[in-house]
């Protein structure tokens, strides 16, 4: 038998959808989310951009919003943190004692300077600038620093002030997204300033291209080093021939793919440190003209889901790996 009301079913089943699904049913921006693989991901990216649609609306009337403890803004898992564009902090959910204070020069345990990273956001010209920040911070539970990651929105306000909205959690899943992002800044630095310049901040821990335990390394045509963060002492190694624990040419299989395009992915079988069972990893790079020479840039990480389990867009792992 039909149900006697017909649309007020309908409307049931949308406000449920709401409840669990508030991002589509609020008309987040599928662009936003789309880059993202992981759902925690996700939950920080919809978390900072509904606060930031919050303040575009209300100004400085959000942070009433923000300061609520067991709320979707502030609970065990999230809070939010607002600042000008000259560092000066608005609102901090968990540190109230830093709002209205210039903390531009903040930085972190490896000389990061967080807020400036936050800040440069304001200075893109999209009113919706978004993006991530990477620092190691010391979590109070911990005897260590953890890798924290923010995301970071732009917004602009009824009055026309600019504001950084952001949020941030420890040790999120490494994203595709944030390694070609890190690799293609670093062709672009390239590109712009030339090797010297681009080679040194590379190398430096405090730059922005040492980010959640990995880094920018760069190459030659014929594989040897040329930037090479985790031998920094051993300059000009050749890495033509390393091979993964199943035999796979790593950076042979990189060096062909890049003669057929501009960019390359690469996935291969390698131990973490401490483990002696191997994990997948991904090498992402891309080739660019310096100059005369033709550079590799890339970067590579562990990905968080097992051997056995394929993400989405990855390309099949091979049965027969060549050897």
């Amino acid at each position: 038998m039909p149900p006697r009301h017909p649309h007020r079913v309908i409307l049931l089943a949308f406000l449920a959808a709401c409840a669990f699904f508030p991002s589509s049913a609020l008309g987040m921006p599928d662009d936003k989310l789309s880059p993202y693989t992981y759902e925690d991901t996700k939950r920080l990216v919809t978390l900072v951009e509904e606060a930031a649609t919050l303040v575009e609306q209300q100004g400085e009337e959000a942070f009433k919003e923000f300061e609520r403890k067991d709320s979707k803004w502030f609970n065990e898992t999230y809070y939010l943190f607002v600042y000008t564009e000259d560092g000066t902090c608005v609102f901090h959910a968990v540190e109230p004692e830093l709002v209205d204070r210039n903390v531009i020069d903040l930085r972190d345990m490896d000389g990061k300077p967080v807020v400036q990273l936050i800040t440069d956001f304001g200075k893109k010209p999209e009113n919706d600038a978004g993006g991530w920040v990477f620092y190691l911070w010391g979590d109070k539970t911990q005897l260590i620093p953890h890798w924290k990651s923010a995301y970071i929105r732009k917004v602009v306000a009824p009055n026309q002030r600019i504001y950084l909205v952001g949020s941030g959690i420890y040790n999120i899943k490494i994203e595709k997204v944030f390694i070609e992002e890190r690799v293609k800044m670093a062709c672009e630095l390239l590109q712009s300033k030339g090797k010297d310049a681009a080679f040194k901040e590379f190398r430096d821990p405090a730059s922005s291209f040492v980010f959640l335990g990995t880094y920018i390394f760069v190459l030659d045509e014929q594989g040897h080093t040329l930037v090479d963060p985790a031998y920094p002492t051993l300059a000009g190694r050749d890495l033509s021939q390393f091979q993964d624990v199943v035999g796979l040419h790593v950076i042979k299989e990189v060096l062909q793919k890049l003669t057929r395009a501009d960019e390359a992915w690469v996935q291969y079988l390698w131990p973490r440190p401490g483990s002696a069972v191997p994990s997948r990893k991904l090498m992402y790079t891309r080739r660019i003209k310096v100059g005369s020479e033709t550079l590799i840039v890339g970067s590579d990480f562990f990905l968080a889901t097992p051997i056995w389990m394929k993400v989405e867009g990855d390309s099949p792992w091979p049965k027969n790996p060549p050897v």
